[in-house]
């Protein structure tokens, strides 16, 4: 969105219904979303968008922060693909077509089963009661990562996928269970 000379830049945050490492993904030092919210935050998150997962019944972790992620780049499967195949190794076995829109980031903080509260009531325009997901203000943002600085997180892996064993498929009809991340070997 245009507002005079300036972009703005609109940030977004859900309500996972579960956390199995597949949407979102952590690999190593990346985070990509894809697959699970395609009409909605996957095809309006542009570079500089925050994305920010709150965890819902499912999960195990109600209410909490599962992970929030600095878009780098919105692109689709294939161009990201040619780009660097090891990023959508793991979306070849899901079905997810090559037009798919997959948000990329190499800033990002993943908490996973270690998810976090976010009691302050700056952070509270982040918490969604309900399903589905909503804009959020700059200054939410702002506010989530002074939180995240003065807790000494540093951007990267923090935590392991919640729901990690096979499960009915959500309401949002994703039922696809990923590898643990790479780089956490603690995950089981």
């Amino acid at each position: 969105m245009v507002s005079g000379d300036r972009v703005t830049t609109k940030h977004y945050a859900y309500r996972l219904d579960h956390d199995t490492g597949f949407a979102p993904h952590v690999a190593a030092k990346v985070c990509t979303l894809c697959g699970c919210k395609s009409t909605t935050v996957e095809a309006w998150a542009r570079p500089g968008s925050w994305v920010v997962g709150i965890g819902g019944n499912g999960t195990g972790k109600p209410d909490l922060l599962i992970y929030a992620m600095q878009v780098e780049s919105n692109s689709t499967v294939a161009e990201l693909r040619r780009r660097s195949p090891r990023l959508t190794g793991y979306l070849r076995r899901h079905g997810i077509k090559a037009s798919a829109r997959i948000l990329m980031s190499k800033r990002f903080y993943y908490f996973g089963d270690h998810a976090i509260p976010l009691r302050s009531k700056q952070l509270q325009g982040l918490v969604i009661g309900g399903r589905g997901c909503r804009k959020v203000k700059d200054e939410d943002i702002a506010h989530l990562v002074a939180h995240l600085a003065a807790r000494n997180y540093a951007p990267g892996i923090h935590g392991c996928p919640n729901n990690l064993q096979p499960q009915a498929p959500a309401q949002c009809g994703c039922s696809r269970i990923a590898t643990k991340p790479r780089s956490s070997a603690n995950c089981t």
